[in-house]
């Protein structure tokens, strides 16, 4: 048994580099394919993180007419947050506005015409943020018909939940076509293999038809030609992984820009386990699948 499985090994091995640029060919192809199912992974941890940054941005602001008192704030405040759909409510006072905005302006025009005043045009504020985006609404049209709308000044709600929905559907539009693309470069993957193999079968037609005279069995017959599946798709992952390495290592802080703060790198390592499955499942799922169906189609010809 160990014997046999060291000669479809060692036969495997050798008929890998016998083909040489149709191994290359084949293993380029699930490369490719590799590489694109793992730039899905990516994207979607980049989306992920686009919206979650977005959503932590996003609020209801209440801006409570000047006079009112914090007391009565705090009060609502406090009613706010023990709504479910609510994830948090900051209060802002005036002072804390008035130094918010002089730090994120300090130089421009606008404090030139803050300063020409002689008294803090801020109004106290809360901010409430929702559990999900599509709440927040709902929680505008509560405030508006709370007990304290008569001390509200305005209830500003961003519809800046429509934007992440609609982030959502480019984003979902976007995997569809790489999921399409990937599905399409694999079959591809998988014909360009299956040739390679067709091939690779017909140039050692005589010396299958001899070990089946002397009693070898189909599996003894598909192993090596299996095997050269495998190593394809073996070499199209380790290559991908390679490259997505150093990718992020050079060209992270490209990534961050591009993705305003996404870090791919820490991703990477972060999810490293999972990326290294996913390329081998897809490369090497992709190598042994054609290989299968190449060997299984025309040995049973003969």
């Amino acid at each position: 048994m160990f014997d046999s499985i060291t000669k479809i090994i060692k036969n495997g091995w050798e008929g890998f580099w016998r083909q040489g640029f149709l191994t290359f060919a084949t293993s380029l192809v699930i490369f490719i394919a590799v590489v694109l199912g793992t730039s899905l992974f990516f994207f979607q941890g980049g989306i992920d993180y686009l919206i979650s940054e977005i959503e932590n941005k996003i609020d209801v602001s209440v801006t409570f007419k000047e006079g009112t008192p914090r007391s009565t704030i705090l009060e609502f405040r406090e009613e706010l947050v023990q709504l479910p759909e609510i994830k948090k409510v900051d209060y802002v006072s005036p002072e804390e506005a008035y130094e918010a905005f002089v730090e994120k302006n300090e130089g421009n025009q606008y404090m030139e015409a803050l300063e020409l005043l002689d008294v803090n045009p801020f109004l106290a504020t809360l901010r409430i943020q929702a559990e999900s985006t599509d709440q927040y609404t709902d929680i505008a049209e509560y405030v508006r018909r709370s007990d304290y709308i008569e001390s509200i000044a305005e209830v500003n709600d961003y519809e800046r939940g429509a934007m992440i929905n609609s982030l959502r559907e480019l984003t979902q539009n976007i995997q569809r076509i790489g999921i399409t693309l990937t599905i399409f470069l694999s079959l591809i993957a998988v014909i360009v293999t299956f040739n390679t193999l067709r091939l690779s079968i017909f140039s050692q037609k005589e010396e299958i038809e001899i070990m089946r005279l002397v009693g070898a069995t189909n599996g003894f017959i598909r192993g090596p030609f299996l095997f050269q599946g495998i190593l394809c798709g073996l070499f199209a992952a380790v290559f991908s992984f390679i490259v997505f390495t150093f990718s992020l290592l050079t060209l992270n802080q490209h990534f961050i820009n591009l993705f305003m703060g996404f870090d791919a790198l820490s991703f990477f390592q972060s999810n490293i386990l999972i990326i290294l499955l996913l390329q081998l499942l897809i490369g090497v799922g992709l190598g042994v699948l054609s290989s299968y169906f190449a060997v299984r189609k025309y040995l049973k010809n003969w």
